[in-house]
């Protein structure tokens, strides 16, 4: 089940990332960097997107922080089912909706 919900959690933050656009762009892409410590984790973004060929730097419309957990929840996951320990990534989506991923370990 493990792929069923990186999945499952990656087009959570597609959603997110579309959803903070507010309308039609070229391409969309975040950089979301996780960090572990005892006792907690903490989660950054860097959110852009292209539109009419000009790129746009956003910070993503997410009042309640639901990309932090989603990100963290990814992370969980694939330690878990791998035992990979990514401190960041890259999710790239373009106009025709589809996504990217890039780990980076």
């Amino acid at each position: 089940m493990s792929i069923e919900q990186q999945v499952e959690i990656l087009s959570e933050l597609v959603q997110i990332m579309h959803d903070s656009a507010d309308g039609a762009y070229d391409s969309l892409c975040c950089e979301f960097d996780h960090e572990a410590y005892e006792g907690g984790w903490s989660v950054g973004s860097a959110y852009a997107f292209v539109r009419d060929g000009v790129s746009v730097s956003k910070i993503l419309a997410d009042p309640d922080d639901r990309a932090s957990d989603l990100v963290n929840q990814l992370h969980q996951v694939m330690q878990a089912h791998t035992g990979g320990d990514w401190s960041k990534f890259l999710l790239s989506v373009d106009g025709e909706g589809r996504a990217n991923t890039k780990f980076t370990y």
